[in-house]
């Protein structure tokens, strides 16, 4: 019988860390986890997500190009970036003037976007800063057109302020996309994933009077788009 009560603890604790590092990818333990997984995963994390991002120009390229034309010549900001899988979309866009930055945490993760924008001659175009998407006191307020945050939001340590801060950043008439996970998924991280709903109203109480949701990847996510007065 003990080896009975043994193998079901190992069993709830293999589930438990699991939900912990790979669900919630160790953002309940702070910022520093999630950096060091993020560092151990950079050099595969573009492989692994392959069968997302190859449909970004389908899927993703045509709400950042009505979020572009808005404010042609305005800056663009993409809050954990990742391996630069928006400031790359945007890159691409070449009638697109305003100024492209991405901001992740991760130096490793960065690193690995710095190599893709070289090989694909944007190195002198798109500009890269080191830092958490709840801290982005470096940029004074309306400093960008266009401020996008994708699969990212669930993980910061702060998502509410993180999200303030990117409104604040936000010029007016500028756009504002952000993922969310949908309900179904979005309780498996209680207290950090945000439904597309619950996200709205907090942009609502910001003054925000334009916010669009649409099914984005598989229903596994939405979008939130919203434009701000």
């Amino acid at each position: 019988m003990i080896w009975i009560w043994l193998l079901s603890g190992v069993v709830v604790l293999l589930g438990l860390l699991y939900w912990l590092i790979i669900i919630g990818e160790g953002s309940y333990f702070g910022r520093g986890v999630v950096r060091w997984i993020y560092s151990r995963g950079a050099s595969i994390y573009d492989r692994v997500r392959s069968n997302v991002t190859i449909h970004d120009e389908v899927h993703l390229g045509g709400p950042l190009r009505v979020a572009l034309m808005a404010l042609p010549q305005a800056a663009t900001l993409d809050v954990g970036t990742g391996t630069g899988r928006v400031p790359l979309l945007i890159a691409r866009e070449t009638w697109f003037a305003g100024a492209i930055h991405g901001l992740d945490l991760t130096a490793a993760m960065l690193a690995q976007a710095k190599h893709k924008a070289q090989q694909a001659g944007f190195a002198e175009r798109i500009q890269w800063h080191e830092g958490s998407g709840d801290q982005l006191q470096r940029w004074p307020d309306q400093s960008f057109g266009v401020v996008t945050c994708l699969e990212a939001l669930e993980y910061f340590p702060r998502p509410r302020r993180a999200i303030a801060e990117m409104w604040r950043v936000l010029q007016p008439e500028g756009t504002l996309i952000i993922s969310t996970w949908t309900p179904r998924h979005a309780r498996w991280l209680p207290g950090k994933a945000w439904t597309a709903e619950q996200l709205q109203q907090l942009l609502q109480h910001f003054g925000c009077c334009d916010c669009e949701i649409r099914p984005w990847q598989a229903d596994a996510y939405e979008l939130v788009i919203a434009v701000k007065p």
